[in-house]
């Protein structure tokens, strides 16, 4: 029996920034079935909470790719950060091949870059998150308005933020395209002490190693006496892997990348067509 039901963010539960009504109303007839309902997103919490009160959505939130989990209040229940030795590092290789770097911190946003090079990442983050959106001009207002980008802090002492509380959770840069990322890609994996996993093909994200999705899901899930086999996955990217191989329920969406298909026990609709619905709804059937 199915305890626990953890649903990716980008590309599962939402489609066009939107969640359907048909993913609300399955998500609240588990719930109300007793069935504990998790989002599982690389996304920082500040990114989920206007989607939590959107929608009226009250569960727990296993964020920054697995970098932090959240009680249904917002409270961090575990957090598992970046070794401040390998941030210099980190940062070096990314500036190597002209990627602008979102450092996700417990004290908002930070990067190294010039506000200009944010700004370009951001309109590159708009073309990602917002595939539906053509105009150009409609493009950068979304950037300029973007979250992030009003309330990026901008690092001037590396030193300093080094030295200070400040813990980090995850590093994301985005490109135009695939191959831009091929040779940091290559360069980081070799660093050590790191997960490196994307949510689109043209992105790239960086973890302690010892945060992934399905570690810190699978710990939360024995802090609640559930057994993995009583835990229920659904996702469609990289960083979404550690989930599949950690859990034997698991539900690729008909949009997953090859990798997940292939590892998935089954596969649900795309996150067009309601598919986090559909894969509840089968749940609760069985």
């Amino acid at each position: 029996m199915i305890k626990l039901i953890a649903s990716d963010m980008d590309g599962t539960l939402i489609f066009n920034q939107k969640i359907s009504q048909e993913n609300i109303e399955a998500i609240h007839t588990a719930q109300k079935k007793g069935i504990k309902f998790a989002i599982a997103t690389g996304r920082a919490y500040e990114d989920v909470k206007p989607f939590l009160d959107e929608y009226g959505l009250t569960c727990e939130c296993l964020v920054l790719n697995g970098g932090e989990y959240r009680d249904i209040a917002g409270r961090i229940v575990e957090g598992i950060y970046i070794d401040k030795s390998l941030i210099a590092e980190i940062i070096s290789i990314l500036s190597e091949y002209n990627l602008a770097v979102e450092i996700y911190t417990n004290d908002g946003y930070y990067t190294t870059n010039t506000k200009e090079e944010i700004l370009d990442s951001m309109v590159k983050r708009s073309k990602i998150f917002r595939p539906h959106i053509t105009d150009p001009n409609e493009i950068y207002r979304n950037a300029l308005n973007h979250p992030h980008f009003v309330k990026m802090k901008y690092i001037t002492n590396i030193d300093g933020f080094l030295k200070s509380n400040v813990e980090v959770g995850k590093f994301i840069s985005f490109a135009d395209s695939a191959d831009e990322l091929k040779g940091s890609w290559e360069k980081l994996n070799k660093l050590g002490g790191i997960a490196v996993s994307s949510s689109f093909t043209t992105n790239i994200e960086i973890n302690d190693r010892y945060a992934t999705k399905g570690r810190i899901l699978a710990k939360a899930a024995a802090r609640k006496g559930i057994n993995k086999d009583e835990v229920a996955i659904l996702g469609d990217g990289l960083n979404d892997y550690s989930m599949f191989v950690e859990f034997p329920n698991s539900f690729a969406m008909e949009n997953a990348i090859p990798e997940i298909k292939e590892v998935a026990k089954y596969i649900t609709a795309s996150n067009a067509e309601h598919g986090v619905a559909k894969a509840i709804y089968r749940i609760l059937e069985r």
